[in-house]
């Protein structure tokens, strides 16, 4: 098993980011969604809500974002370049304008993003998103050709070295909205992926690093998540930050969470979760080794979708999550078998349940699973709350508790924003998040015990409710100029409390 200090730091957002994005007419096209709640919507609508979403996360991160759009044409709609919060309400007009016509000139597309991330006597560097919903039938400057060697059409540049000339360091995911041949009617899978076998040949020739993927989806809810999750190594799909919550959501998600909370046996998940205020006071003087919350059981979230440099960034464990996105799953388990001595233990334990349950192989995920979590009380206390949380929601998938899930991803979510917070803050917000998680066991005993006792019991839980509220009201006094993340923490507290009474 590898030494905690040896974990890897998972980054949140890509540093020169461009995305291209198909505006041909066949992207007014509705977009079928059975599993969503906002039924039918177009193409393009689903995508705007997907970039509006990558650029709130870019603007936060402070990252290098272009966007370019093409038809039978290709524009630069957004130059690649850091995004700052007050450029936002502009950008964001500028692409709520964009309307689909024409044809798709992709192989320009590709092109014109190349020369955005092209550096002087560097190459390319940086991370190409495509989005598209049918193939190339306008390119007049670039081609590509059907074959190595064949000719291109007369007067074409070959996109493959225009893309990866020496030096360079490409990462292009392709999205490809809906499946076929035909014009209009989707994605042509294999010519795709036969352009991607070119430029990784090239890449192998000359020694360059980069990942080139197709991802094909056909439903909103897909589409929205996996242009998301182009962008970010970490999130959960289309589920929105606290802060983004109407004030309705986040008192639902609040009472769900506390569900969890007031019935552990119901939720025997809970159970097993340590905050960092008990972990730190169990560490006693240990002080938390650097990068050790960013174990590889992070790598992506239960809903995630596949990131670049998977092998480059994580190794063995990199294929098996490659193969894993591919829905691969009997090369995954192989290559996680292969690998298994370079890979900690509770993360192939981990990423091992994760393969199983995609394959519908519940009792051997859930086994895998219980291995994991024994491997995970062999890492030491300041380190185990965010491994401990990555299994939770796991586990919670797999049982279908909806209210464990909420719980987890609430306080995952709170404590990932906090590791940039200053010291201070996120003290007192881990010491409410412990407090929050230790009313459990009073609450319970309002439930257990005996008729003598229970007026008893019921003193001690309210009395525990009220410290707790107590020392909310302290930090909303004491953080009050706080951002909108911190304050939608405060308020998922404060009405878990309520609910807890």
């Amino acid at each position: 098993m590898q030494e905690a200090s040896e974990a890897i730091a998972v980054p949140v957002v890509r540093e020169r980011n461009v995305l291209l994005l198909d505006l041909s007419k066949s992207m007014l096209a509705p977009l079928p969604d059975p599993q969503g709640s906002r039924g039918e919507r177009q193409k393009i609508e689903v995508a705007r809500t997907a970039v509006y979403r990558i650029l709130h996360d870019g603007a936060k991160a402070g990252t290098a974002f272009g966007l370019v759009t093409f038809t039978n044409t290709v524009r630069v709609a957004v130059p690649l370049g850091t995004i700052e919060g007050d450029h936002l309400p502009y950008i964001e007009n500028l692409i709520s304008l964009l309307t689909p016509s024409g044809r798709s000139a992709i192989w320009d597309a590709i092109g014109v993003g190349a020369d955005l991330l092209r550096i002087p006597e560097a190459g390319v560097r940086g991370n190409l998103v495509l989005v598209t919903d049918g193939w190339d039938n306008a390119s007049t400057r670039f081609g590509v050709r059907d074959t190595p060697g064949a000719p291109l059409r007369e007067g074409l540049t070959d996109l493959v070295p225009h893309l990866l000339p020496e030096h360079s360091e490409v990462n292009l995911r392709i999205i490809g909205i809906g499946e076929g041949a035909e014009r209009d009617k989707g994605v042509d899978g294999g010519r795709m992926n036969a352009f991607l076998g070119q430029l990784r040949s090239r890449a192998a020739a000359l020694g360059m690093g980069g990942t080139f993927l197709f991802q094909e989806v056909r439903t909103g809810s897909e589409l929205f998540a996996q242009m998301v999750q182009a962008f970010l190594d970490i999130t959960y799909g289309d589920d929105q930050a606290l802060e983004e919550l109407h004030p309705e959501e986040l008192a639902q998600r609040a009472a769900s969470a506390a569900m969890a909370l007031k019935a552990p046996a119901e939720h025997g998940t809970v159970t097993r979760l340590r905050s960092e205020r008990a972990t730190s006071v169990a560490a006693g003087s240990a002080t938390a080794v650097p990068g050790a919350s960013e174990l590889e059981v992070g790598v992506l979230s239960t809903t995630g979708g596949a990131p670049a440099y998977l092998r480059d960034r994580y190794g063995p464990l990199g294929e098996v999550v490659e193969a894993y996105i591919a829905s691969n799953y009997d090369e995954a388990l192989r290559l996680l078998s292969v690998g298994s001595r370079s890979v900690p233990p509770v993360s192939r334990l981990y990423w091992e349940a994760r393969i199983h349950f995609a394959r519908g192989a519940t009792d051997e995920a859930t086994r895998a699973l219980l291995g994991a979590w024994e491997e995970a009380e062999k890492l030491p206390p300041a380190t185990q709350s965010p491994v401990l949380r990555r299994l939770a929601l796991l586990q919670a998938r797999i049982q279908n508790d909806k209210e464990t899930e909420t719980l987890v991803r609430f306080l995952d979510d709170a404590q990932q924003r906090l590791n940039g917070a200053k010291p201070a803050v996120r003290e007192r917000l881990q010491d409410l998040f412990g407090r929050l998680l230790e009313l459990r066991g009073t609450y319970q005993l309002t439930r257990l015990s005996g008729a003598g006792d229970l007026q008893d019991a019921a003193l001690k839980h309210e009395a525990a409710v009220e410290e707790v509220f107590s020392r909310l009201q302290d930090a909303r006094l004491e953080f009050a100029a706080a951002d909108a993340a911190i304050e939608g923490a405060l308020d998922f507290i404060e009405i878990c409390l309520a609910e807890m009474r």
